[in-house]
This record gives structure tokens, sequence and C-alpha cells, in this order.
């Protein structure tokens, strides 16, 4: 099997519905396609396709170090413009309000903000030879990024999240009472 990675900025309605099927915690459930959307056209989110002849098998979405902290004041002045959209989710922004945003965080990390990866598109392989196909593919992303070290966040409750990361040497960066980050150097 031959898979490809793609930097990906058409098709981003199809990309986007997997990621909030998939993934019911990404704030872009909340904020929607267009502002998914506009965060991917101005370069802010960058977003790649694993495929599998012309299926999409993973998906990876990345924040670089200098656009970490704007898509927050970003989010802000979105849910001033929309405050219906902050209403009706109130409960879940409040939530969001836990995550760390002061993390010590050099210029050389990527945020690594969706990872989804299809099963059953890696069934016929090795975990083992799976996990060697994907760190290869963050290996191409933070190269592309001029970055060296992936990190990411997700709920305490997500154990196969925890399990995965553990299992390809991410370290615990920080951690509070919902969220763990993770981090992971490579050599680049």
């Amino acid at each position: 099997m031959k898979y490809k990675l793609m930097k990906v900025k058409n098709n981003l309605k199809n990309n986007y519905k997997i990621i909030c099927t998939q993934i019911k915690s990404s704030i872009f459930f909340y904020l929607g396609f267009n502002f998914f959307r506009k965060m991917v056209l101005e370069n802010i989110i960058h977003v790649y396709n694993v495929k599998n002849k012309s299926k999409i098998s993973a998906i990876f979405t990345v924040i670089e170090f200098k656009n970490y902290k704007l898509i927050n004041s970003k989010i802000f002045f979105y849910l001033l413009t929309n405050p219906l959209i902050l209403i009706k989710n109130i409960a879940f922004f409040i939530e969001s309000l836990k995550k760390n945003t002061n993390l010590k965080i050099k210029a050389n990390y990527l945020h690594l903000l969706h990872l989804v990866i299809f099963k059953k598109d890696f069934f016929k392989i090795s975990i083992k030879k799976k996990d060697l196909i994907i760190n290869n593919f963050y290996k191409v992303i933070l190269k592309k990024h001029k970055a060296s070290c992936l990190f990411l966040c997700f709920e305490k409750k997500n154990y196969k999240a925890f399990r995965y990361y553990k299992r390809n040497n991410f370290k615990i960066l920080d951690k509070n009472q919902n969220i763990i980050y993770m981090k992971k150097n490579f050599k680049i």
C-alpha cells in the first residue's frame, strides 16, 4: 500500500466534516465550517491528508508557533461578532477556558490540532508499521513548517489518544484537571 501526504486547501468541507464527526470536542464543531475555512485560507491552520489511492486515510491539522496565540484572539473576536454561537454553546466555551494558553512552548514547536486516523485503512499492516508511517509524515510536516517538536492536547478521558501518544514516545508537557498536553522532539 502506498500512502501519500498532501497539503489541502480545497475540499475543506469534506475534511471539516470528518474532523467534526471523529472529534466531537473540536472547537470547530461549534465555530462552524466558515470559520475553519477562513483559518485555513489565512494560513493559520494547515490541513494535510494522508491518502491511499484517492481515499483519505488520515487527516492532520497543525498550527505554527506564531499563530498559536493568534488563533485564540481570532476565536474571541469571531464569538463577539457571532454571539448566537457563544450563547448556544456557552458550556463548551466555559470548559475551553480551562485550557492552558500559557504553555512554555518555543518557536520550533508545531501544534498538532487534529489527528484523525482511519484504522481500517491501515488494517492490513502492523501497528508498529502504521505508527512508523504516521511518524514519518510528522517529520515531513515539521520540516515544511521549520519545526522540530510536535505538541498537542486532548481530554484526559480520551484513553485511546493517551495510549497512542505514549506508545509513540510523546512526553507529558503539562496537564490540568481535564487536559493533557504532550510533546515529542524529532530529528529533522
